[in-house]
């Protein structure tokens, strides 16, 4: 918690609407790009994560252990990606008048 993959993508997304506009062609782009990785982090690795762990309680259920270890990532919960979008807001701004002056 939070999402680092949200925080990165957003605070792309503002320094670029900050410095070329939120009309811009790259800030399009951006925004794009930032929906896509977010809705990734929620919807596609969460929903593997979750198949993954099924699979792993049905091998221990099976009783077959398993030769090498298993690890499951289990992606975000959307709470974690909010998380993200704050603090990549935060560092976005924060980068943004760090580097005019």
């Amino acid at each position: 918690m939070p999402s680092a993959h949200s925080a990165s993508v957003v605070a792309l997304l503002v320094v670029i609407g900050l410095i070329d506009g939120v009309g811009s062609a790259v800030f399009g782009l951006a925004a794009l790009f930032a929906a896509v990785v977010m809705y990734d982090a929620v919807m596609v690795r969460r929903s593997s994560g979750e198949q993954g762990a099924a699979l792993v309680e049905l091998i221990r259920e099976l009783k077959r252990p398993s030769k090498t270890p298993i690890h499951v990532a289990k992606g975000h919960t959307p709470l974690e990606v909010l998380g993200g979008i704050a603090v990549g807001a935060i560092v976005g701004l924060a980068v943004y008048l760090v580097t005019i002056g």
